[in-house]
């Protein structure tokens, strides 16, 4: 009987891995019936985050493979479980700067690479929207700023894929395009059809997604992003954050005002061209393609986005916390008893939640 097959499902952030690590979760002993064992061990609810930042962890840096943390209860059980088709799946692998720890897993498995590319211009607004909720970044800067003053190095799909084709080969990765407006039954369908399962079994769907997992409409984003910038305490602020969440559900379109966390079409496009070269040579090496995925020509404004506010005034400001008030009286105070997927996913070096009302360490990106 030949190696089993280990898949490594590596990201990209804001392409709906929380969606898929819920439905694996909620699904693991029927997958493991039809022979994909999505393992209990190194996971942090649903997803495998641990086992990557425990390969970031600086102080066990020398630690071999087999005596690091969750690793050797996870190797163990692979290769106790019947099923021929293991999955691991953590958008914090994608930031792993080192991988010779993980080479020697192709002496026991065969190793697999899945990846999600999405349009970087919308994949920067999903991402830099989480930056500003979360507690553990608390970002103040606009996007405009954040553009100019950081390297994005985490849209660089084809730096990030030549780590992982030096350690297991350019065959072993399997690299899709993601589209938002997929359901996610559908998205779950093709997903499962990238491991090799042709007839998966009827799975159940997570109800809803976690509502730290819910991007903000552009006036609720501003007013976390006006608090964090005048660095309004950090208690409350989790409490606030989910009960935006919960008015999004109902009255976005009362909170269009202002533009934050918006890109003009021009910025789109350029941000498009930025990492067009890149995305042109992932696409020929693993989709097929002579041509970039993504096309600046395509770039659509958002609507009004020229006569929205630049940034937030006293009536924005006001308007939300009308909101916040009237919905304070009206509905019982938010909960979100299942943290997210993807902890700390604007901090690659957390693996804990934000704690409600309790302040949260930096931001601290992996060096690129």
């Amino acid at each position: 009987m030949g190696k089993k097959t280990l898949h490594f499902h590596i990201g990209s952030h804001k392409t709906a891995t929380t969606t898929l690590q819920n439905a694996l979760a909620a699904n693991g002993d029927l997958l493991a019936r039809a022979g994909l064992l999505y393992p209990k061990s190194g996971r942090y609810f649903s997803g495998h985050h641990p086992l990557a930042l425990q390969l970031r962890d600086p102080e066990q840096r020398n630690q071999p493979l087999e005596a690091l943390g969750d690793w050797p209860e996870l190797l163990r059980e692979i290769d106790a479980s019947p099923a021929r088709d293991v999955l691991l799946s953590s958008e914090n692998f994608e930031w792993l700067q080192d991988l010779s720890r993980l080479q020697g897993l192709s002496r026991r498995y065969r190793v697999r690479v899945l990846f999600y590319m999405r349009n970087p211009a919308s994949y920067l607004e999903s991402f830099y929207n989480q930056l500003v909720k979360d507690l553990k970044t608390r970002e103040a800067r606009t996007l405009e700023t954040y553009i100019c003053e950081h390297g994005l190095f985490f849209l660089d799909n084809e730096r990030l894929l030549r780590r992982w084709s030096d350690t297991f080969g350019a065959p072993a990765l399997q690299v899709r395009l993601y589209e938002k407006s997929l359901s996610a039954k559908t998205l779950l369908s093709q997903f499962l059809q990238m491991l090799g399962c042709q007839n998966p079994p009827r799975l159940v769907l997570p109800q809803s997604p976690a509502l730290q997992k819910i991007s903000l409409p552009p006036d609720a984003l501003e007013y976390l992003r006006l608090r964090n910038l005048h660095r309004a305490p950090p208690k409350g602020q989790h409490r606030i954050t989910m009960t935006l969440a919960q008015i999004a559900q109902t009255e976005a379109a009362a909170l269009q005002r202002s533009r934050a966390g918006l890109l003009s079409v021009a910025a789109q496009q350029n941000l498009i061209r930025r990492f067009a070269a890149g995305n042109l040579r992932v696409a020929r090496a693993y989709l097929g393609r002579d041509r970039a995925p993504f096309d600046p020509d395509q770039a659509r404004a958002h609507a009004n986005f020229d006569q929205r506010l630049a940034q937030g005034d006293d009536v924005m400001i006001s308007r939300v916390e009308a909101l916040l008030s009237r919905f304070a009286r009206t509905r019982p105070p938010p909960r979100d008893p299942a943290p997210s997927a993807e902890p700390g996913s604007s901090d690659p070096s957390c693996c804990d939640p934000p704690a409600a009302d309790q302040p949260s360490p930096p931001l601290q990106f992996p060096t690129d």
